[in-house]
């Protein structure tokens, strides 16, 4: 069953105005400029939504100032924890447009991200706003902390602590960063560029920085081929989405659409974090240490057109399945050429290929969601063909196309399933 999500929320290309759910709840998050909020939804048994609650993050989001087709660029800005306790989003904090006077914005204001705690009837307390450790956050993956059999070491250290108050580990995917020469002096140097940053959560939901960030290598400012942070390289694009080409240069925060990392996941079993980043094609896969920070990563790119990959899931059995804008392409824009590929990930973070550039027919292959209850399917939406494409999903991770078009919207965005008994909901903002 395919639910829209139909309210105050941007419906924009590759944005996140996104959606997750707990038990009984959906939510999303409307990213609007200066004062960002989450709509809470009560999800009925059949599946029906109303919403229950409006409440505000404390931050800010990007709003429509670049264009309305493109706000956040990337997939998961809003996330729930594995018991459902914590509801996690970013706020870019963009300051407004230049006055209104359409001029490009290249502000260093520091993102944040906003922590809730998640009452028995999906409602939400506000609980915590942190420093995302750099410029325009616009993703986030958590996973929990085990204790072991005698309540202990949850902070992976070795040590057993029956009070220590860790439960979740937060990493959050700074996607700004600025064009050469760095114009922001921000602490650590690490906040000048594209990044990863963990937290440790407690229990009452609050926000500890790791010791530890991770640079992200969004690509040359400059290239003789590809999409490149100038406003010539980049005309072709932005002619395909309507907007100005000066709105896809490579700024500080909002950063250039078709430049910015898109997406950080933690591997199934959490020992590893992946990250899509557009504008060199690539997949970083970082190793997750005991003590939560991110190692040293391993780096796979892919030789097709700028940008490509994009959002992910995995798999029942951890492969990785994600998201082609334009597929194999070796030219952008181009229509009908939205793909999906699907990979097996090692020990030491190499990527080794399953299924290949399987296309779906439609134009600008964003997100994608995994059905909950057989993991036999996987859903994409397609922004500019306005359309929902289905995959099958074999136990050995292998895509085929099942459906070009499953369901469609208008613009549809990010996905999220639920649960009820033996029946899966799949919903998407419009």
């Amino acid at each position: 069953m395919l639910r829209k999500l139909i309210g105050p929320l941007a419906a924009l290309l590759c944005c996140s105005p996104a959606a997750a759910w707990a038990d009984g709840a959906v939510y999303a998050m409307t990213n609007a400029l200066g004062n960002n909020e989450v709509l809470v939804y009560h999800r009925a048994a059949n599946g029906n939504l109303s919403l229950a609650q409006t409440i505000a993050t404390g931050g800010g989001g990007s709003g429509l100032q670049l264009a309305g087709v493109d706000s956040l660029g990337s997939a998961g800005s809003i996330q729930l924890d594995a018991g459902h306790h914590f509801l996690f989003v970013v706020n870019t904090e963009t300051a407004a447009e230049n006055n209104g006077t359409g001029a490009y914005n290249t502000d260093c204001q520091q993102g944040t991200i906003t922590s809730f705690r998640i009452a028995s009837d999906g409602t939400l307390t506000f609980a915590d706003r942190a420093f995302s450790g750099g410029l325009f956050p616009n993703s986030l993956t958590v996973k929990a902390l085990r204790r072991s059999q005698d309540a202990g070491d949850q902070q992976g250290d070795g040590v057993s602590n029956t009070t220590d108050p860790l439960v979740d580990l937060l990493y959050v995917l700074n996607a700004g960063g600025p064009q050469p020469p760095a114009i922001c002096h921000l602490t650590p140097d690490t906040a000048n560029t594209p990044n990863v940053t963990g937290f440790r959560v407690d229990t009452a939901g609050h926000l500890i920085p790791l010791d530890l960030t991770q640079p992200i290598d969004a690509g040359p400012a400059s290239a003789a081929t590809g999409v490149s942070c100038t406003a010539a390289a980049a005309a072709g694009f932005a002619g395909l989405t309507g907007a100005p080409a000066a709105d896809f240069q490579c700024g500080l925060n909002p950063p250039s659409f078709v430049r910015s990392p898109a997406q950080l996941r933690f591997s199934p079993n959490g020992t590893q974090l992946v990250v899509a980043v557009k504008g060199t094609n690539a997949i970083y896969v970082f190793p997750v240490n005991r003590d939560g920070t991110a190692g040293t990563p391993t780096i796979t790119q892919s030789s097709g057109a700028l940008p490509t990959y994009f959002g992910m899931a995995f798999d029942r059995r951890g492969d990785l399945l994600i998201t082609e804008l334009f597929g194999s392409s070796f030219v952008i824009p181009v229509g009908a050429r939205g793909a999906v590929s699907s990979f097996t990930i090692t020990t030491d973070g190499h990527l080794g290929p399953i299924s290949s550039d399987i296309a779906d027919g439609g134009t600008a292959a964003c997100w994608i969601a995994l059905e909950p209850i057989t993991g036999k399917f996987a859903y994409v939406s397609n922004n500019l063909s306005a359309s929902i494409s289905s995959y099958t999903v074999s136990t050995g991770g292998s895509l085929t196309l099942l459906n070009g078009t499953a369901g469609s919207g208008d613009g549809p965005g990010d996905l999220a399933t639920a649960v009820e008994g033996t029946v899966s909901f799949l919903y998407v903002v419009d």
